[in-house]
């Protein structure tokens, strides 16, 4: 009777948790005005300046059709990283404790933060997804579905490295430094912003050994623009980073106190 009863609060823990992550997303107003203004300024400003600017991205597409799978990647990177506050959040007013505290495992609080966190950040890229015909981008409904579920892959794997990230700081502060530390690097050597062929020998290296860059390569190749790596490559990649982000988060929310 013990074990049914716990497993029971485990399974209703998973929902309850997502559920409120959820909740407190649809009530933010900054979080959905950045998740909306944050592609906007880049795919209809930045990126409309530069495909005036830089020419030879590739002869099928200009640059803002260029920009559209890194606008989408950035978007994703921001907004899982910042689920990783969340649990700053919680420690900073007594909500973890209690947590922790409860006949919950702490792999079912950490399935259930980034679980909420990947619908969070998913929504927030599918904002940014919905750009596609102000920057001249068309694709079917097929192609549609591949893009999301490729956004989705990244942002289960990005919103478990946001976890692990948080799981670490007791510091607002601390957190928005370190979080900007892993994100800029991801996103300006993900292949989103520039063309790595370009690129000198060690900075296409790094583009290369980024799993970000592979994220980015699948979402061009779901709605058929030009990419650097086969589908199968860019799959198993990313697959990869997802389940090291959520073995890291497991690994490093186990030592959390709250």
């Amino acid at each position: 009777i013990r074990y049914w009863s716990v497993t029971g609060v485990q399974t209703c823990a998973l929902p309850i948790l997502t559920r409120r992550d959820l909740l407190r997303f649809s009530r933010d107003r900054s979080q959905i005005l950045g998740a909306v203004g944050r592609p906007a300024i880049w795919m209809l400003l930045f990126a409309t300046g530069l495909h005036h600017a830089f020419t030879g991205v590739d002869a099928r597409i200009g640059y803002k059709q260029f920009a559209y799978a890194g606008a989408i990647a950035m978007t994703i990177l921001f907004g899982g990283m910042f689920q990783g506050v969340t649990i700053v959040w919680d420690r900073e007013f007594g909500m973890l404790r209690a947590v922790l505290v409860a006949p919950v495992s702490r792999t079912a609080i950490v399935v259930g933060k980034t679980v909420a966190g990947a619908c969070v950040t998913l929504l927030q890229g599918l904002a940014a997804a919905a750009f596609a015909p102000l920057v001249d981008v068309h694709f079917g409904p097929v192609d549609a579905l591949r893009l999301l579920l490729a956004m989705a892959t990244m942002s289960v794997a990005v919103t478990a490295l946001g976890v692990t990230v948080g799981s670490r700081m007791r510091t607002f502060e601390g957190f928005g430094v370190i979080s900007n530390f892993v994100v800029l690097p991801l996103y300006f050597l993900s292949g989103g912003v520039f063309p790595p062929e370009g690129l000198p020998p060690w900075m296409r290296v790094l583009v290369m050994a980024n799993p970000v860059s592979y994220g980015v390569d699948l979402m061009r190749a779901a709605i058929n623009q030009p990419h650097a790596f086969s589908a199968a490559l860019d799959v198993g990649v990313l697959a990869a980073f997802a389940a090291a982000m959520c073995g890291a988060a497991l690994t490093a929310f186990r030592r959390v106190a709250g």
